[in-house]
């Protein structure tokens, strides 16, 4: 049997319906701007997933910060226009080369680096390509809050990944890992809970701590009610439990930090039924300082690895 090619049209993709308000203004005074960095992140992100990615997810979460931050800026009485273009470049060399953290340079630098490009390529102004260079410079330096844009960007970054929304796309970026609901329980969610408990002491713009207040109620009501279904439904029991970290301020007068993270866990080892160990340590990653949470099955050795990113949580959280 001979089969014909099939005459359904693809659905037409629509980037860009929804935050059309915000992209027309971007485009009435950058031409042509918004334009070749949604390209350059697709065809990165292609390179590093595979030929078969059709859907961009590194473009939709560009989208969504670049519309927080221009809907913060205007709250704030910023420059809107510009704090919508920046945050749409400040993931724009995550996978750079279709590779991420190529020659151990971290998504950051590179994003900066494709950011220049790409301005300059669109016919930028020097003056504007200079402060959009120094706002992602300073949006991943730790404790530097020069320009505000950089403060409305490090929020709406944050806030994008909170919420319902928020909640959607951490189980999409699970799937893209390859996890199951086990696997995004045991190695994700204990991050999840803990950046949700202190998004709203982690915002710089007061428009930032009026939508963290509701995003972070929603998405730990979310995970709360979620694990109390899969006991439900399932029979799988986890706990969550609350540790207390130190962190050496490395100088002589200043005072530690005390910060706490919430541990997402099976009550016994999926494996055998042992008992949980759990390390701890401090330890320098390729973006930030960690913390670092080793939970090992004392019986088979089964283990998982939990890394809490720490710039700006010392800050959140209060010190003692």
């Amino acid at each position: 049997m001979i089969t014909k090619p099939s005459t359904k049209k693809k659905p037409v993709k629509k980037h860009q319906t929804q935050q059309s308000e915000f992209l027309r203004a971007i485009d009435r005074r950058y031409p042509g701007t918004a334009d070749k960095i949604r390209q350059a992140i697709e065809k990165s992100e292609r390179e590093f997933a595979g030929a078969e990615l059709e859907d961009s997810f590194l473009w939709e979460h560009s989208l969504h910060v670049a519309y927080l931050a221009w809907k913060m800026a205007k709250a704030e009485k910023k420059d809107a226009t510009l704090a919508g273009l920046a945050a749409l470049l400040h993931d724009a060399g995550k996978f750079q080369g279709g590779l991420y953290h190529r020659d151990g340079i971290s998504e950051e630098e590179a994003s900066i680096e494709v950011a220049s490009g790409l301005l300059k390529a669109a016919g930028v102004k020097e003056k504007d390509r200079q402060r959009l260079k120094d706002i992602l410079i300073d949006l991943h330096r730790e404790g530097v809050t020069g320009d505000p844009l950089t403060d409305v960007i490090h929020d709406a970054d944050f806030l994008a990944k909170f919420g319902l929304v928020g909640v959607a796309n951490f189980f999409i970026k699970t799937t893209l890992r390859g996890r199951n609901l086990h696997g995004a329980i045991m190695n994700h969610l204990s991050k999840e809970m803990t950046y949700a408990a202190v998004l709203p002491a982690n915002m710089r713009t007061g428009a930032g701590r009026e939508l963290a207040v509701k995003k972070s109620a929603e998405s730990l009501d979310f995970y709360k009610n979620f694990l109390q279904e899969l006991k439900d439904t399932q029979g799988l029991s986890y706990e969550i439990k609350k540790r207390r970290v130190e962190l050496p301020s490395g100088q002589p007068k200043k005072p530690i930090a005390k910060i706490e993270v919430f541990l997402v866990m099976a009550r016994k080892c999926e494996r055998c039924g042992g008992k949980w160990a759990i390390k701890q340590s401090l330890e320098k990653g390729v973006k930030c300082r960690q913390v670092v949470f080793d939970l090992r099955c004392q019986q088979c050795g089964n283990g998982y690895q939990v890394n809490f990113c720490l710039p700006g949580w010392g800050r959140a959280s209060g010190t003692a």
